[in-house]
């Protein structure tokens, strides 16, 4: 061979060894990427504390989300950041408490606030670095339209909730349909079954939906979320569901007729009339069924879509995360939500990592954790600008120290605002105008005994003062213009 024809082979041989090495490196970044973990963010709505797991009625039938809490961390004190549909998710989504927003109320978008225009909620951080993001259902107020936020995701693959309404002459059986001031309740407030089977409702058409995107392959990492709308009023669920729950067996909830002779004007002024019409027409026990079932129901599309991961080449190396927006109350202090206790603020949260520890964890916690969370245990690039913190630490060790209470906010009547401060001890309730509320959470469970006019809990309280946000945002304030 001439030297010239030796130097073109090397040439060719180097070109083509580089080639191969730049091939190479292509494909291991791109399995890197693969490797990345993808994100099942499951979101049920107004679901209590009514789960097994979490023991919040002992009738409750949820074998789907225990499976879940028993694999994962169940968080047995989370919390959303306001008892109330659009500014907890908004709150979660965005990384930034009420307060910070000025979100309180279900009327206003963030996008509307200049300030907040443009900001990356977590489906567009998770775009961002490389995940495609695809929704169904309700994440958040809506499921379609601007309260779904649609220029955040990839795909909205689902933009229908709940289930069929029964004829119209079958529903509002109960007698109570113009009982009640609030006409939002009045309209809401029914149960019962329906003909439709489970697989015809829309609830279970967004589940199977997203079973079916966790059964394909993907080239990219995703963060999948699935929102269930149910047990969300008006509870209606096939027959199959309340069956589950007989009326002669049902568990009424504990209360007291002088639950609220200790509370501020504050407090009361949240309560309403409908627990007591409810009560008073007689139709507590059915409300409770109804309750039941729908849960019941949510479980089963929640173990619809968990099924599917768990057949899917993705179940090793998909993080999934489990949560209600905040509480509700079934006649234990009011019925409804939009108050600041335990019953209408606590909401289970579980979280499941790929490989982790599971177990329980008692450190309060709130929902606005959840975006800083999930950027760390993925391994994104972390943000300095969000509210929330990373429970990570407590992903992996459940009984890590954890020196930050739970705070929480709602202004429902625009008389300003309220907030929560909870900790593993104490929650602490302080009202506009200065009414508050503290209960012992190991003594008093069910919050009958207000302790806040005690002076030896002084000091208890001015601890927890110092936790409450001090220049809260106002910009609920269109939100009351918008409503009148």
């Amino acid at each position: 061979m001439s030297g010239h024809s030796a130097l073109l082979t090397g040439i060719f041989l180097l070109s083509t060894a580089c080639a191969a090495s730049e091939s190479t490196a292509q494909a291991v970044k791109a399995e890197a990427k693969i490797r990345q973990p993808n994100v099942l963010f499951i979101a049920v709505d107004d679901l209590n504390d009514w789960v097994g797991c979490l023991g919040g009625h002992p009738q409750a039938k949820t074998p789907n989300i225990d499976r879940l809490a028993e694999q994962g961390v169940l968080f047995e004190q989370a919390y959303g950041a306001a008892p109330l549909c659009s500014p907890s998710r908004t709150s979660l989504m965005m990384g930034l408490q009420p307060w910070t927003t000025g979100i309180y109320g279900n009327r206003n978008w963030f996008r509307d606030i200049p300030q907040f225009a443009d900001w990356q909620t977590i489906p567009q951080y998770f775009r961002k670095h490389g995940y495609t993001a695809v929704t169904g259902g309700k994440i958040y107020h809506q499921a379609r339209g601007t309260f779904s936020d649609p220029i955040a995701w990839d795909e909205q693959y689902s933009t229908q909730m709940g289930t069929p309404f029964p004829p119209a002459d079958k529903r509002y059986r109960h007698g109570m349909h113009d009982l009640f001031d609030n006409k939002i309740l009045a309209r809401l407030i029914d149960w019962g079954p329906i003909k439709q089977s489970t697989e015809q409702t829309n609830d279970w058409k967004t589940a199977d939906k997203a079973a079916q995107i966790l059964q394909q392959r993907h080239d990219q990492p995703f963060f999948l979320a699935c929102g269930i709308y149910h047990p969300h009023l008006p509870w209606y669920a096939p027959k199959k569901y309340f069956d589950m729950h007989p009326l002669e067996d049902i568990e009424l909830p504990p209360s007291r007729k002088d639950d609220l002779d200790d509370i501020p004007p504050g407090g009361k002024r949240m309560v309403g009339r409908a627990v007591d019409i409810v009560k008073k027409q007689g139709q507590w026990k059915n409300a409770v069924q109804g309750r039941l079932a729908s849960t019941s129901f949510a479980d089963e599309c929640v173990g619809h879509v968990l099924n599917a991961l768990d057949r899917s080449p993705h179940r090793d190396n998909t993080i999934v995360m489990l949560w209600g927006d905040h509480g509700y109350d079934i006649g234990e202090k009011k019925f409804a939500k939009s108050a600041l206790w335990e019953q209408t603020t606590r909401t289970p949260l579980i979280i499941r990592v790929p490989h982790g520890v599971a177990g329980r964890c008692a450190r309060p916690v709130t929902l606005v954790h959840l975006y800083p969370t999930l950027i760390d245990l993925c391994g994104l690039p972390p943000r300095q600008d969000l509210d929330g913190r990373s429970i990570a630490p407590l992903v992996h060790n459940s009984q890590k120290d954890w020196p930050f209470p739970a705070v929480i906010c709602h202004s429902p009547d625009w008389h300003g605002h309220n907030h929560v401060v909870r900790t593993e001890q104490f929650h602490y309730i302080h009202y506009n105008g200065g009414g508050e509320e503290l209960y012992s959470c190991k003594d008093d469970p069910n919050q009958w005994n207000n302790l806040a006019g005690d002076p030896q809990y002084g000091h208890v309280k001015a601890k927890l003062k110092k936790w409450l946000p001090k220049n809260p945002a106002e910009h609920f304030r269109s939100d009351r213009e918008k409503s009148e």
